[in-house]
């Protein structure tokens, strides 16, 4: 599992996946992150002509993570991805949900959508990652766009890596 989604996940455990807003007092809610904030840390350009390399080192770097390519359209420079991951509980957990007839969290599907285009002498990558928690019975509880920089640092420095590799042959 990758390093920055375990603390998201634990955390999404102890809360019980019932995220209740507080009302009235507390800490004012964070500002939304603008289009174009979101824009700057989900977009990279790679000093390449051949978006097809770039698709590809997309590609490998998505797997890498562990994830499951389910589309590709190299013409179009679509890609999507998942990862489904099972969230596991303690026998605890699930006669404390069950008593207060809440659902508790089954699975954490990760989901990427990229779009890789030529941009003057160098290709460009936009993509976005999504976290869902679903139920035992499949039903969303809970979807967030991944928002944290970081992530997507440490992300497009793996995908920059599998260019250079591919560039190399390797």
């Amino acid at each position: 599992m990758h390093r920055r989604l375990r603390p998201f996940l634990l955390a999404l455990l102890a809360a019980g996946v019932t995220a209740c807003p507080s009302i009235g007092g507390g800490e004012p809610p964070e500002r939304p992150m603008s289009q174009m904030e979101a824009r700057s840390f989900q977009t990279r350009a790679y000093e390449t002509e051949d978006t097809r390399l770039v698709m590809k080192a997309l590609i490998n770097a998505l797997q890498d993570m562990g994830l499951i390519i389910k589309t590709a359209d190299a013409d179009l420079g679509l890609l999507t991805a998942e990862k489904w991951t099972n969230v596991p509980h303690t026998k605890k957990e699930i006669r404390k949900a069950q008593k207060k007839e809440l659902a508790l969290a089954s699975s954490v599907v990760l989901e990427c959508t990229a779009n890789v285009s030529p941009f003057g002498n160098s290709t460009r990558v936009r993509i976005v990652f999504q976290q869902k928690t679903l139920d035992g019975a499949g039903a969303v509880l809970q979807a967030n766009m991944i928002q944290d920089p970081g992530f997507y640092q440490d992300f497009f420095s793996r995908v920059s890596k599998s260019v250079f590799l591919q560039q190399e042959g390797v």
